[in-house]
């Protein structure tokens, strides 16, 4: 596990001292990153804000080593945070204050996005021939995603590309963008700097009627309330 700090920032994140609590960590300098990887490690990228420098080092990283898997650690958030972060390729954010509790929930959301590439490369390769709509659905998580643009992409009829996509990622394509949506939104209520519509909006939901309808339905309890019991986890 490595964390490469773009920050500046002279105080430790606590995020990087929980991690360091169970498991092995080894810091890098983001001048030295690339020529030590091998494109199988999880980097913790810390950066200020969604104008950090950080991100092209993100850039760098997914077009050299697109196995990789990358987390950006932010220590302040702000409208376009999420968005760089998806369009930048990486995998999830957590704010720089993350506790140990908030840290393990980021590994378990890794780790259903990439359990089929982590145990079935035969997977891996079927995943190619969808591929394109991953990247573009990753990409474009706060935009309205058509099936039909996405099944062009990937050069199959939207019949044939709805059929194809469930039998390999085992969810519907509605499934699966849902779950991306309401996984961002997860670690966007992690902090109490943006409100419940913004929230919604940053994830792609555009109407917070609905996000909060789906938010319970999926999660159990509304977006302020799951946001209420984090704040009570960390205090």
């Amino acid at each position: 596990m490595i964390w490469v700090s773009c920050s500046h920032y002279d105080k430790l994140a606590d995020a990087r001292e929980n991690l360091k609590l169970s498991h092995s960590v080894v810091d890098v300098s983001p001048f030295e990153l690339l020529s030590t990887m091998t494109g199988q490690e999880l980097i913790f990228l810390e950066v200020v804000d969604s104008s950090s420098e950080g991100f092209e080092l993100l850039r760098s990283i997914k077009t050299r080593f697109p196995l990789a898997k990358v987390v950006v650690v932010y220590h302040s958030l702000d409208a376009n945070l999420a968005l760089n972060v998806l369009r930048a390729g990486g995998e999830d954010v957590i704010e720089a204050s993350a506790t140990r509790q908030e840290l393990d929930e980021c590994f378990s959301r890794l780790h259903t996005h990439h359990v089929e590439s982590d145990v079935d490369t035969g997977l891996e390769h079927r995943e190619l021939s969808i591929r394109p709509a991953l990247r573009i659905i990753d990409e474009n998580i706060s935009a309205p995603l058509r099936e039909e643009d996405l099944a062009n992409a990937c050069h199959y009829s939207p019949t044939y590309f709805s059929r194809l996509f469930h039998s390999i990622m085992g969810v519907t394509l509605k499934q699966y963008i849902i779950k991306k949506r309401l996984d961002l939104a997860c670690g966007l209520l992690s902090s109490d700097r943006e409100k419940i519509s913004q929230v919604a909006n940053s994830a792609g939901f555009k109407d917070v009627s609905y996000f909060s309808r789906v938010f319970k339905k999926h999660m159990g309890c509304s977006p302020g309330e799951f946001r209420m019991r984090k704040h009570n986890l960390n205090t």
